[in-house]
């Protein structure tokens, strides 16, 4: 199966895919062997690479497999493939009309990738970009129910881990129904494993926290994004949108600082 054939969508508890398998073997052996070691920094799990930064280039430079793997995602193909596997809830969500949306070029700074909005948009709402941030989550990791930026239209992880083989007790991907609902879907890191959903009001979704470990939770969190907000406003009240940003800082304090 090509990694942009459509797969099957899992509709509980919001429009999601889970594959796995999704790289070609031979791609993601050599993905898996230069795999680097994260220096600590910002961002939810405290270690990462992010485009722009010195090491990001480097193994870009250093790795064929890295600049293949960059280049599939950075892509007209890969836009196409992301809209077209969550089409009916972009076309009934979305307040951008992304039907003629198009890939550009764009590097999102690692600050204004932590803001939630981009403090200087030089893009039209239908031209779309792509990130693929490198990461590492160690013991402490904990993020709790949250959405991600309103400008993205969907995430995509892909782990280059497998839990049991590290030994590590939490770092599950967990989808809830509500900000305050448990999860009805938890999804343990394994090699090679690709989970991916719309960034739209539905998708909440957590990790749960890293208690111990014997390697670090290895993955690839790869976003499609305009430059401005692309969904309905929340349907809840301002005390329960409050009660879930501070939720989502306190699992972000707690990644860089635990």
């Amino acid at each position: 199966m090509h990694p942009f054939e459509p797969a099957p969508l899992r509709t509980e508890p919001f429009p999601h895919v889970l594959q796995d398998g999704y790289l070609e073997p031979e791609l993601y052996g050599a993905l898996l062997a230069a795999f680097p070691e994260c220096p600590p920094g910002s961002g939810p799990t405290g270690y990462n690479y992010f485009w722009g930064d010195p090491e990001y280039d480097q193994l870009l430079e250093g790795s064929e497999a890295w600049r293949t793997l960059f280049n599939r995602f950075h892509s007209q193909a890969f836009v196409d493939y992301v809209l077209g596997q969550f089409r009916e809830v972009v076309e009934r969500e979305c307040v951008v009309d992304l039907s003629n949306a198009r890939y550009v070029p764009y590097q999102e700074s690692r600050a204004d990738k932590e803001a939630p909005r981009i403090a200087n948009v030089v893009h039209a709402p239908d031209e779309l970009w792509v990130r693929m941030d490198v990461a590492q989550a160690r013991t402490g990791y904990d993020r709790g129910a949250h959405l991600d930026h309103r400008r993205r239209v969907a995430t995509m992880l892909l782990y280059f881990c497998d839990a049991d083989e590290i030994e590590m007790v939490g770092g599950d991907l967990r989808l809830h129904p509500g900000p305050d609902a448990p999860a009805t879907e938890v999804i343990r890191p394994r090699h090679n494993r690709m989970a991916m959903f719309p960034c739209h009001n539905a998708s909440w979704h957590s990790a749960s926290a890293i208690t111990s470990q014997k390697g670090p939770r290895n993955f690839l969190q790869i976003s499609l994004s305009s430059s401005i907000d692309l969904w309905k406003p929340l349907p809840v009240s301002p005390l329960t949108r409050a009660t879930a940003g501070l939720r989502a800082l306190a699992g972000r304090a707690a990644s860089v600082f635990g």
